[in-house]
């Protein structure tokens, strides 16, 4: 009893402190001096700037609002007011556009057909708008509210933030999980109140799983709910996340289901005379086959399975639950496994959570190994995981064990490209260059081509990327096979990759594969680099010159090795006759560097490119 006075007590002290703190802004009440800005003063780069961001959740209602103020600075920043609002139940949403014109400040409202909601998950809705005369100066305000609180507050933006606040009361009706994520220091942080001033823009960068994963941000989710009456426990353990998930209707209880309609499926598959493997390899083809991912993400299917099955379309929780039925059919140890893929950033296991768990994937215990399966996508081979799921770790979710796996790719992005080559008296190239794709190389090169509308196209894109490349004809082996390598062969001219300079040609070897630019610019980097997978690629040449021509020049060997051979980078050249044979191998073998790597893996490009731009030059005999 005393316990329960005094969490009230300790509730009504925060309460009224909050609520003795005024709002840094109230909706509809647009200051002069930012309809005028041009320019934010910190950050004069900046395309656009949140002027507000103010979320505060009200205890007694149990509602939570939030009040969104972005300006536009230049028209590249349009797009920061292009975001999905994800609302629990059904809430309200309202906005408005401010623009100055002739000293007046003129106002254009939100209209309701300009507000598009979806349901993501059952009672989670994603809400697009598109706001009213955006233009360069103009100030975007939306407001809106439901019951709960959010998932997550963001105090960092890719634009700079000048005030984001967020407050939540505590509460004796109910508990709440925090983690703080991010490398800026808050304004203001205190019980049920925190502030952040005048935050920097975090500006994408390359090989960073997610800009989420290094946001300055709070992730949020409801422990327990205790009311006279009403009595709801969640997220205080794994454990608990395990139950509650194996016991959802959508989730656990769609395992579970019975599965009729896949007998045949089993049984076919069953009848096959080939390796278990295999036999898992074909499941995942099936379910490929007969449901078409409708590219939405989510840890909970959208109906009973044996309807999506029949209408042949659903979320990834369908396809992949479905998948994990069907395993569990042919008589292996399935089970689903949560996770949160890369965009939606990394999932901290010392916060147990739901909220954050968007994505499912099959997995199968077989001879004492884990086997990772997804079937969502038509050009993914199974036993593969897409990239947008290599994200650390996922959660095994089953009712005899709950553990985390590790989201490691089975392969490599592989790649050998082979050039033989001529080149005239004139500096001008003919010849076959020949791909072999492996792995996830193969994998992307199917999703990039079938994307276009024809292969003219295609080669067209190509011919455009490399000014003076001309694709007689090409061919393509094993296309549609998605379990073996393809084999690209092109018939080609190159203009314009040597220069003539009085009796000598100069050639590139490298040619059109050659590294031009550093990908990693910054000076310092404060987060990881994130491959996903390892990268393998391995260029061959062999160039035949002009009678009448010797060898001057050829870039001597190189061996660029990273400790323990987290990368590596290989360079050689030999003279046979009149021709010249080169290689080159490029691998980078581990998948993640630490911040404290960052200038290393740097260095190391750089060499690289200083390598790649090296010439052979040949020279006019006497």
């Amino acid at each position: 009893m005393t316990k329960t006075l005094l969490i009230a007590a300790v509730t009504i002290f925060c309460f009224f402190k909050l609520s003795g703190q005024p709002a840094p802004a109230k909706y509809g009440k647009i200051d002069m001096a930012d309809i005028e800005m041009k320019v934010y003063d910190r950050d004069t780069t900046a395309e656009a700037v949140i002027l507000c961001d103010y979320g505060v959740f009200n205890p007694s209602t149990f509602e939570f609002q939030r009040l969104l103020r972005i300006k536009i600075l230049k028209k590249e920043g349009s797009y920061v007011v292009n975001r999905a609002y994800h609302i629990n139940g059904l809430g309200s949403v309202k906005g408005c556009t401010y623009n100055l014109v002739d000293g007046q400040i003129i106002e254009s409202k939100l209209k309701n057909e300009s507000i598009f909601k979806e349901e993501v998950i059952p009672g989670r809705y994603r809400y697009r708008i598109t706001m009213p005369d955006v233009r360069v100066g103009t100030i975007v305000e939306v407001q809106y509210s439901f019951t709960g609180l959010p998932m997550e507050w963001n105090f960092q933006d890719r634009v700079p933030v000048r005030l984001s606040e967020l407050r939540i009361p505590v509460s004796a009706d109910f508990t709440i999980q925090k983690a703080f994520f991010g490398f800026e220091p808050l304004s203001v942080n205190e019980t049920g109140r925190w502030v952040a001033k005048n935050m920097p823009a975090l500006r994408p960068e390359p090989y960073i799983n997610s800009l989420v994963n290094y946001l300055n941000r709070a992730e949020i989710e409801l422990s327990s709910i205790d009311i006279p009456g009403y009595w709801f426990y969640l997220t205080t353990t794994w454990e608990a996340v395990n139950i509650f998930l194996l016991e959802h209707k959508y989730f656990g209880e769609s395992v579970k289901g019975l599965g009729l309609f896949l007998n045949d499926d089993a049984k076919s598959i069953k009848s096959l005379s080939i390796p278990e493997f295999e036999k898992m390899k074909a499941a995942c083809d099936t379910v490929r086959r007969r449901i078409k991912w409708n590219e939405i993400e989510s840890v909970f299917t959208t109906s009973e399975t044996g309807f999506t099955y029949k209408k042949g379309s659903g979320n990834s929780a369908d396809v992949n639950i479905i998948l994990v039925q069907l395993l569990k059919k042919i008589g292996f140890d399935a089970f689903p496994i949560a996770l949160s893929t890369r965009e939606n950033g990394i999932i901290s296991p010392s916060f147990p959570t739901i909220n954050k768990f968007n994505y499912v994937i099959a997995g199968v215990k077989y001879n004492g190994k884990d086997y990772l399966f997804d079937a969502t996508d038509p050009y993914l081979p199974a036993g593969m995981l897409p990239f947008r799921v290599l994200n650390g770790r996922g959660r095994i979710i089953d009712e005899r064990y709950s553990n985390w796996i590790d989201l490691v790719p089975p392969c490599d992005q592989k790649e050998t490209a082979y050039f033989d080559m001529k080149v005239d008296e004139f500096g001008e190239l003919t010849g076959f260059i020949t791909y072999t794709k492996n792995d996830y190389d193969a994998y992307y090169f199917r999703k990039d081509y079938k994307s276009h509308n024809s292969e003219s196209e295609y080669l067209n894109e190509i011919e455009s990327k490399f000014p003076g490349l001309t694709i007689i004809n090409c061919k393509y082996k094993d296309l549609d096979s998605i379990q073996k390598p393809v084999i690209e062969t092109y018939n080609v001219s190159l203009s314009g990759y040597s220069d003539i300079i009085g009796d000598m040609i100069s050639i590139n070897p490298l040619m059109i594969e050659r590294m031009d630019t550093n990908p990693f610019k910054l000076e310092k980097r404060k987060y990881p680099i994130d491959f996903g997978h390892s990268i393998k690629k391995r260029i061959v040449m062999n160039l035949v010159f002009p009678e009448g021509y010797e060898v001057l020049e050829v870039p001597k060997p190189c061996n660029l090795i990273l400790p323990e051979k987290s990368a590596q980078f290989t360079y050689n050249t030999t003279i046979n006759g009149n021709s010249i044979q080169m290689t080159c191998n490029f691998s980078v073998n581990k998948t993640l560097f630490v911040e404290s790597e960052y200038e290393m893996v740097k260095e190391f490009y750089n060499q690289v490119i200083s390598k790649q731009k090296e010439v052979i030059l040949l020279k006019q005999k006497l």
